[in-house]
């Protein structure tokens, strides 16, 4: 079937429905506008009674909210938030309010298709699903026999966060075919660097303890969009407790307006300020002694460093005023129980890992790790005691004559596009943690793309574009409910249930809830779960290992439940289908085989994973890594400056600091042609590009002026908004809006940065420079 039969044939397909698409219209893919929100959206409440569900919202800003569905006849015609759950109180952000319309857009993908033109065409046939596995199966098989298992890659991230969705159902297929594995990097790793080198662990204190905290710093976040329910947080603090509200950004953030104290760093230069702040700590007396003396080592050393700098000299590195430093250290210091929540804005830097170090250096001065409300809350919690994955993900992996598992190689998302290359492509050196670029010994032909939507989300997408529109062998395999900015460079596409129809558990990553998802609604058209899709792939392929039998999530989640620590907590299958999430009881004894360190072992012993078993305020690790053993002070521009590729002439070509923060209305690429939504990222068809009046006055732009912006990665278009909440010399657009909603079919992560930060290979999305003119 061609395109020109295509919607004529979506009206009959639609007719010849189940129940559930009779309730609520359904006008699937768009294939010549993307102007969806001209579509009316009227779901069809009917007269049944309903069901009520609880679902987790699979998005990666971190609260993973329990919601409930109403559902009717297999239709979900309401939902709202748990207000039974402590986090979610019964209110979802503003995106989750509109999951409705979000389940029954008129872009979902209502059955499999192959293209039959060019990419970007939009020409498709509909197939049906034993024709797409029979497809599939062969393509993967013929890649595998000619160029082996690593010619086949994957591309995946957050956009669903369910252990089935994500890890499990495409986890198996993976191993078995010894594909090219995926290293999952935008977020996070730095910190897994930086954190562990001062007190050992990686892990995060419980967000809730926040009810105890007197101060309450929000640093490198904006939680009024990303992460709504933490400026509640902060709110509590003051509002409850009589305490105080920090912020610390480099742009003024709805907190920030609503803060004690605003202070706006220039970006990346958050160690000058942490080592301006221990200055004033040290110098006035205002450290614990007793807590350094007993629990830290390098105290010397880092005094010695206090005494290299003045604040002026440190305040001026961060473009702030000595005085700022001063009025912060003091109010840290006469807090209690001070509580500061880290954001994943200062990890995405060329000193990322540096940078988090530095701030972890605060709690350890003043004595805050062990005490209730007080240290470091960020976003990440270890519940691994409660799963066993090996009971559903046998050891799949190619062996060697001798039953060694063979080495195999990786590609990592912030790069993927060097992956890609055929002439040279890259990747990085997993056995390092510094930078160190290595050549793929085996070309990607084709990949596997779930869970994410590359072309919109992940830096430098023009490379990403280059491999794909000159490689017509190249083979592309996306699974997705809606029709993203990838399915216009796919060769087969699968529709893929949304989480609001596919049973799963996943992690609460602030407070340590193992989490259910219910399949609350009917799926929608021909659409399969992703478990059920790389089952079938793997069938299709000849693969008959038990594991790909198992296309029942309920199956699945009952055995990797199945451990002595859920045993021990009471954590069962139908215990979650009853109360939506159970979290383990935190506690010293409880915690012990899973936190022997700090915060879970003894308030007055304290014993940390670092080399010496102390905090680490000079660490042997950094400096044989190349960086300063204390608080190490180069900055992106540093980097720019003294690296071979860019350099002086660079930031004079491309002088604007560019930063891709989330917008309130999206979550990474989620919701991005939602009816309520779209209109709210787009200013007249372009994106948003956010300068401040002395920028914009310089090259003559006014409010709504049309720009290019330009780096040696591409060039994006956007409308202008003036603005002063940030400083001069840097500007910033909302990341991952969808560019084929789009006027000119680009957005901000074309001129992304995709290098890598210093320690951790995490990304550098927020370090990025270009130049801005009128069109």
């Amino acid at each position: 079937m061609g395109a020109s039969n295509i919607n004529s044939d979506r009206r009959t397909f639609i007719k010849g429905t189940t129940a559930c698409l009779v309730s609520v219209p359904l006008f699937g893919m768009s294939y010549t506008s993307t102007k969806y929100d001209k579509v009316e959206y009227k779901p069809t409440q009917t007269n049944d009674a309903s069901e009520y569900h609880f679902v987790t919202c699979p998005r990666n800003c971190r609260d993973a909210c329990s919601l409930v569905a109403e559902v009717q006849n297999g239709v979900m015609i309401d939902i709202q938030g748990n207000k039974a759950h402590p986090v979610t109180k019964g209110h979802p952000c503003v995106k989750g309010n509109t999951y409705r319309e979000y389940l029954y857009q008129p872009n979902r993908i209502l059955y499999p298709m192959k293209r039959v033109g060019k990419r970007k065409e939009g020409k498709w046939e509909r197939i049906s699903w034993d024709e797409a596995f029979e497809l599939a199966g062969k393509k993967l098989t013929d890649i595998k026999n000619r160029y082996g298992g690593e010619a086949i890659g994957e591309m995946v991230y957050s956009g669903n966060e369910g252990h089935i969705s994500k890890t499990i159902g495409p986890g198996n297929l993976l191993e078995k075919i010894g594909a090219t594995r995926l290293v999952r990097n935008p977020c996070d790793w730095p910190r897994y660097q930086g954190t562990p080198s001062v007190i050992g662990t990686p892990y995060s204190k419980d967000m809730l303890e926040t009810v105890d905290s007197d101060l309450y710093v929000t640093w490198g976040s904006n939680e009024a969009y990303t992460a709504v329910h933490w400026a509640r947080f902060g709110q509590d603090v003051r509002r409850k407790n009589g305490g105080k509200l920090v912020t610390i950004n480099s742009v003024r953030t709805p907190m920030a307006n609503n803060s004690d104290m605003f202070i706006q760093l220039k970006p990346s230069t958050d160690p000058f300020f942490c080592l301006g702040v221990c200055k004033v700590l040290i110098e006035e007396n205002l450290y614990n002694k007793e807590f350094v003396s007993k629990y830290a080592m390098g105290f010397e050393e880092l005094v010695k460093e206090t005494k290299e700098y003045t604040l002026e000299e440190l305040a001026k590195a961060c473009e702030i005023t000595s005085k700022e430093i001063v009025e912060f250290a003091r109010i840290y210091a006469a807090a209690k129980r001070p509580a500061i929540a880290h954001g994943d804005g200062g990890q995405r830097h060329f000193n990322g890992a540096r940078l988090v170090r530095a701030v972890t250096f605060l709690p350890v001065l003043v004595g805050a790790l062990n005490k209730k409300g007080a240290g470091l809350f960020w976003a990440y919690t270890n519940l691994n005691p409660c799963y066993d994955f090996s009971k559903v993900m046998p050891d799949l992996s190619p062996k060697d004559e001798n039953g060694k598992t063979i080495k195999r190689q990786t590609a990592n998302y912030v790069q993927f596009g060097r992956a890609l290359r055929l002439d040279n492509p890259t990747s990085l050196d997993t056995e390092s943690q510094v930078y160190k670029e290595v050549t793929l010994p085996t070309p990607l032909r084709a990949v596997i793309h779930y869970n994410t939507s590359m072309i919109t989300t992940a830096p430098n997408s023009d490379l990403i574009k280059k491999r794909l529109m000159e490689d017509d062998d190249f083979y592309l395999i996306v699974l997705d409910p809606f029709h993203t900015d990838t399915v216009d460079y796919a060769d087969l596409v699968l529709p893929a249930g949304t989480f609001l129809e596919s049973e799963d558990v996943q992690n609460d990553q602030i407070s340590g809830f193992v989490c259910y998802n219910a399949a609350a609604a009917k799926l929608v058209g021909e659409s399969k779960i992703n478990l059920e899709i790389f089952n079938g792939i793997a069938k299709a392929m000849g693969y008959k290992e038990e594991c790909f039998n198992i296309n029942d999530p309920k199956v699945v989640i009952k055995n990797m439940l199945d451990t002595p620590f859920s045993k021990s907590q009471g954590i069962t299958y139908e215990r979650l289908v009853k109360e939506g999430q159970v979290k383990p009881i935190r506690t010293v004894e409880s915690m012990k085989e899973h936190f022997p360190y700090y915060p879970y072992c003894k308030t007055t012993d304290l014993k940390f994973k670092t080399p010496s078993g102390k905090a680490e305020l000079y660490s042997k690790y950094f400096k044989d890594s190349g960086f300063h053993p204390v608080i190490d002070l180069e900055t992106d521009w540093d980097y720019y400056e003294a690296h071979k590729e860019f350099g002086k002439n660079y930031l004079k070509k491309y002088p604007l600091y560019f930063m891709t923060p989330g917008t309130q209305l999206q979550n990474n690429s989620n919701w991005g042609t939602n009816k309520y939504i779209l209109p709210r990222v787009l200013f007249d068809g372009y994106p948003e590009l956010f300068m401040h009046k002395k920028d914009a006055q310089e090259r003559g732009i006014k409010e709504g002026t049309v720009v290019s912006g330009v780096n040696e990665k591409g060039k994006a278009f956007f409308r202008v908004r003036i603005t002063t909440d940030m400083n001069p010399g840097v500007t910033y657009a909302w990341n991952n809006i969808w560019c084929r909603t789009t006027k000119t079919d680009t957005g901000a992560n074309i001129l992304c940065s995709d290098g890598i930060s210093d320690l951790g290979q995490g990304s550098t999305y927020t370090a990025s420079f270009i130049e801005v003119a009128k069109v």
